[in-house]
């Protein structure tokens, strides 16, 4: 029995080693300026964000196509190395601001900012990492594909015409409601949150219901004129023209007790102190938006004042320089993939 026991031991121990060897086996090398290989940990890790939407492991045609796509991306950023194509620090905080702001359908403030770096935590370095292999990419593209890129014929009328016909169903507003803000943050340890409870039942005080002394309470919060930032030694931070549609994705995004505050205000009234998701909030009414179908010359919506027209044309563009994009990017792909063994797969590591 002794022997046995040992026996499998040693064996386990044996296809543990083969494990970790395989791991780190290159699945792929790419060799323009120097040999880089991708290991299969590498690839998997890749391919985990995937494998979790699809909800299932990929087929080896699959990661071969995603191994392809890895390895392309690392051959365009060594020639970009290699014609010394490089980004700033600005450049990279330049492109995450934009992107946040995107996502939260407004420009960010630099504290905001700051914040949104912090609540990254561990994974911040990776995010501006990949940030900055993206606008190198991008950079290297435009330098060598440029005037093709840019390429993009002026969208018609008709073909404006056409694209609002097709979306006019989902061209529309929800009930929306623009809100002034004022914040406490808190953290997640007691200490914090019950600092916040003591600057919150103060304003509360001071407030009431009373909108002129919610506004005034507004403009201590606010360091510029527009925008969320920390008021200097106030305890709080508070923000205008915050938009928030009647459905599911904005209810998830501000918390239901925000949500349910703001769709149960008239206009200009104050609510009482509402424990949101990461701070106690007190909010009033200032817009209030009634659902609607859109028509071309309508904003697309009051924190976006572009009109519909204008969106569906720059939507067009961008669909073209899009393509204009995967087109020059295959090109460069091919030329550089062109010369001896720029780019080896190993196909039987594919298989696990």
């Amino acid at each position: 029995m002794k022997r046995l026991f040992v026996s499998v031991m040693l064996c386990c121990g044996v296809a543990l080693s083969l494990f970790g060897q395989v791991e780190t086996q290159a699945v792929a090398i790419v060799n323009l300026i120097r040999q880089e290989p991708i290991t299969v940990r590498q690839l998997k890790a890749e391919l985990a964000p995937l494998e979790q939407q699809a909800g299932r492991s990929l087929t080896v045609a699959e990661r071969r196509e995603a191994l392809n796509a890895l390895a392309n991306q690392r051959l365009i950023l060594q020639a970009a190395e290699r014609d010394r194509i490089t980004v700033s620090e600005n450049e990279i905080d330049s492109a995450l601001r934009n992107y946040l702001a995107q996502q939260a359908g407004r420009a960010l403030t630099d504290a905001e900012y700051t914040q949104a770096l912090r609540d990254a935590g561990t994974n911040a370095p990776l995010i501006r990492q990949q940030a900055s292999r993206q606008l190198v990419l991008q950079k290297y593209l435009m330098t060598k594909r440029g005037t093709q890129i840019n390429a993009v014929k002026e969208p018609s009328e008709e073909e404006i015409v056409r694209r609002y016909n097709i979306n006019k169903s989902e061209l529309r507003w929800p009930d929306i409601v623009g809100l002034s803000i004022i914040a406490i943050p808190y953290g997640a340890d007691s200490t914090t949150k019950a600092r916040a409870r003591e600057t919150a039942d103060r304003l509360v005080r001071e407030i009431g219901t009373n909108p002129a002394k919610f506004d005034e309470a507004v403009l201590r919060g606010m360091a510029t004129g527009a925008g969320v930032t920390a008021a200097g030694g106030s305890g709080y931070v508070s923000t205008r023209n915050f938009y928030v549609g009647r459905t599911q994705e904005s209810q998830q995004g501000v918390g239901e007790n925000f949500f349910n505050a703001a769709f149960n205000l008239k206009q200009g009234e104050v609510s009482a102190l509402i424990e949101g998701l990461s701070a106690y909030q007190i909010i009033k009414v200032t817009e209030i938006f009634h659902q609607k179908f859109l028509e071309l010359e309508d904003i697309l919506d009051p924190g976006n004042p572009i009109v519909v027209r204008e969106y569906i044309r720059q939507s067009l563009i961008a669909e073209q320089q899009q393509v204009l994009l995967n087109q020059a990017f295959t090109e460069l792909v091919e030329e550089l993939r062109s010369g001896r063994n720029t780019v080896t797969i190993y196909e039987q590591y594919l298989n696990w």
